[in-house]
């Protein structure tokens, strides 16, 4: 037995031509998820009214009391507002899964049919889920991809933490999965066509990068350039120990 994805609501974003238009406006794709008898509802975001998601429920035969777990794709509140709207659900982010004040560490399997992944750079909490369904495997990644190939060049999406990293996560989706369910658009087919040649050229750009040889002297995490503490260059980002204060560094605290 293979799972079921469905969009609920459609997500759009007009952040792309938001310079034209005067004024951004944006609501995330919620996805349905059904693996067994395991009802998921992925990123319950943000709309005009809650009652937008209960119809759309209930076209399915079900209400906010049948949702088992609400997944939040990563930590941008867009995604996340409405996650209260399901009193029995236990909730899957990337830091656990919740069940009321108890939290535990999500298996990487978290079903049969459901695989989650971390998948940062657009934000560094970012976890994608890969569905297999009886055409092939679903990815639902948040903003990983806002739409349709969309930004393109992960150096163009303005809220990404670390576009390197982005585009890596990118790579490993394009390699996985047969269709997409985006941060802000309706599920797409991959050309793997494309995403073969993107990946041959990640591993040209790679064959360059010059040899890792500095390592956290907390962690002990191999850093290339990127992956340093501005401040504190033999520290990663991801252990700086910078104060919120700090004007110059922008490591872990704003990941």
């Amino acid at each position: 037995m293979t799972a079921e994805v469905k969009i609920l609501v459609e997500g759009y974003t007009n952040a792309d031509s938001v310079a034209e238009e005067g004024e951004e406006k944006t609501q995330p794709t919620v996805t349905l998820v059904r693996d067994g008898d395991l009802v998921m509802v992925v990123d319950p975001g943000i709309m005009e009214s809650q009652q937008v998601l209960i119809d759309a429920l209930e076209k399915e035969n079900l209400t906010v009391q049948d949702v088992d777990v609400v997944c939040i794709t990563h930590s941008h509140i867009d995604h996340y507002r409405n996650v209260g709207m399901f009193p029995r659900a236990k909730t899957l982010e990337y830091y656990g899964l919740w069940d009321k004040q108890t939290v535990e560490t999500w298996p990487e399997n978290f079903t049969p049919n459901i695989q989650v992944l971390h998948t940062p750079g657009h934000d560094y909490s970012s976890i994608t889920l890969f569905v297999t369904t009886r055409d092939g495997v679903v990815a639902i990644c948040g903003d990983v991809f806002w739409k349709e190939n969309y930004p393109r060049d992960p150096h163009d999406d303005a809220f990404a933490s670390n576009p390197q990293r982005l585009k890596e996560s990118r790579h490993m989706i394009l390699k996985i999965a047969d269709w997409i369910i985006p941060g802000h658009g309706g599920m797409y087919k991959i050309n793997k066509r494309e995403a073969s040649a993107e990946e041959e050229t990640i591993h040209i750009l790679k064959a360059r990068e010059p040899k890792i040889a500095v390592t956290c002297k907390k962690c002990g995490r191999q850093m290339r350039q990127q992956d340093k503490c501005k401040c504190r260059p033999y520290l990663c980002f991801n252990c700086c120990e910078c104060g919120l204060d700090c004007d110059y560094c922008s490591c872990s605290h704003e990941r």
